[in-house]
């Protein structure tokens, strides 16, 4: 072999290794050939056309930054190394935030947003550290452990709130008609500075809370003169320990009570003066007041901060339904729910001041009553004090008197509401009637404007 050959050959040789193996170039020799393989940054070519351009080397850090891979930012926060922006292992920075006691460089690095500025590790939530995380529904408030938060914070529920109402996820100002006891309310939405007194029952602080304008050991108890009865199923209300006495109804009457107290049914009532038997006789002040008709109850009632004895829970009671211990508080005060009597279930006519009445009184002697009634309770006779009074006529609370008779009462139970002639409710007779009228379910009627002699009143509340 010459040398030219040797080194045409050789040459060809080499050429071909710098085609294939580095420099990628192209192959114009007929014919076939093995594929060549590209090189760094040469692809995989034929023997006709040799190799195109190569790809980039994946996951190999040259130090050529066109070389390198890309950045995984989903392995880099699960490989159980600290790396990149982490502030411990796989938390922190651009990953997820770190557990309490784990490394931090910022609030941002840690679960509940509180970084240690000394110790530089994540803390716990707590009720005081500026920020709203754990369980909390507003900054430090809300939630099972903080206090409940302030007016229009956020919240979840009401118990997130110091108002104790929570609407549309904020909490809510209290107010007078929210339902719920907050604010300066002594008791829910009344008393403090709210417009509605409190009632029986419900808490207060003074007596100005308070409907019955009496509030003891912080509840609201019956007005000074009444006694609680309880309400068969539940409840309570207060009733008049006596009727309203000729003292009483002087207040009133002094006062120049204007027509403002009256109810459409009784704008014919242009006076509150009773036609007979008034002013009280002297001594006689404690007696029942009489000669009153229906409209100057009302009236009395109302103002003096209560009402006529009516139904239960509020308002009048139907005609058909006297007799009926559940609806009508006057006849639930008389019968306990089961007596005919306010003492019992037969008669006794030394108990109350009916037309039989009869004592005998140590020192004075038999008393008949029969012709006037008495001083209620404990029975004085004009102004003689007996010795040994007889039994009061007790009804169904303790210290509730003359239920049955001494004077009737009248009810707020009327059959129409046209005006003066509706016929109205008289309860438990008088000391005109016998056994029968004396009955807590006796049936008596007078119309509006009538004014009896043997007829009074006593008041309920609420």
């Amino acid at each position: 072999m010459t040398p030219s050959t040797a080194f045409r050959l050789f040459g060809v040789s080499l050429v071909g290794a710098c085609i294939v193996a580095a420099c990628g170039g192209d192959d114009s020799r007929p014919g076939t050939a093995p594929p060549g393989s590209g090189g760094t940054g040469g692809g995989t070519g034929t023997g006709s056309t040799g190799g195109t351009g190569g790809v980039t080397d994946a996951g190999t850090d040259s130090g050529d930054a066109a070389n390198d891979a890309p950045f995984d930012a989903a392995a880099h926060c699960n490989n159980q190394t600290l790396d990149g922006d982490e502030s411990d292992v796989d938390c922190g920075g651009s990953c997820l935030p770190c557990a309490q006691d784990k490394k931090c460089n910022a609030g941002s690095d840690c679960a509940e947003g509180v970084c240690d500025a000394t110790a530089k590790t994540c803390k716990g939530a707590t009720c005081v550290d500026q920020v709203k995380n754990g369980s909390e529904t507003d900054k430090d408030c809300g939630g099972s452990n903080c206090d409940p938060c302030d007016d229009k914070l956020a919240c979840a529920g009401p118990s997130d709130c110091k108002s104790g109402v929570c609407s549309s996820n904020i909490c809510q100002e209290p107010s007078c008609g929210d339902g719920v006891k907050n604010g300066l309310e002594t008791d829910t939405d009344c008393g403090g500075t709210c417009p509605g007194n409190c009632t029986l029952g419900q808490g207060c602080v003074g007596n100005f809370d308070c409907a019955t304008d009496n509030c003891v050991a912080k509840q609201c108890q019956c007005a000074v003169g009444m006694v609680i009865a309880p309400a068969t199923g539940g409840g309570a209300y207060c009733i008049d320990q006596y009727e309203v006495s000729y003292a009483d109804y002087t207040k009133f009457w002094q006062a120049n009570p204007t027509a403002s107290l009256q109810i459409a049914e009784c704008q014919w009532n242009t006076t509150y003066t009773p036609p007979q038997n008034w002013p009280a006789k002297l001594k006689q002040e404690a007696w029942p007041v009489r000669n009153v008709d229906w409209c100057d109850a009302y009236a009395y009632c109302k103002w003096a901060g209560k009402r006529l004895c009516g139904k239960i829970g509020g308002g009048r009671v139907a005609p058909g339904d006297y007799d009926k211990h559940t609806v009508s508080q006057w006849h639930n005060g008389c019968s306990a729910g089961a007596n005919l009597y306010p003492y019992g279930q037969s008669y006794d006519l030394k108990v109350c001041i009916g037309a039989d009445y009869s004592y005998t009184f140590t020192g004075i002697g038999t008393v008949n009553a029969g012709t006037y009634p008495m001083f209620p309770g404990n029975r004085k006779l004009n102004t003689q004090e007996p010795k040994t009074p007889p039994q009061d006529c007790q009804g169904a609370s303790p210290g509730l008197f003359d239920m049955s008779g001494n004077t009737a009462e009248w009810e707020d139970s009327c059959d129409a509401t046209i005006g003066s002639s509706d016929n109205c409710r008289l309860r438990g007779g008088s000391y005109l009637d016998g056994s029968a009228a004396l009955r807590c379910d006796a049936d008596r009627t007078a119309t509006r404007d009538a004014t009896p002699g043997d007829v009074g009143f006593r008041c309920c509340s609420p």
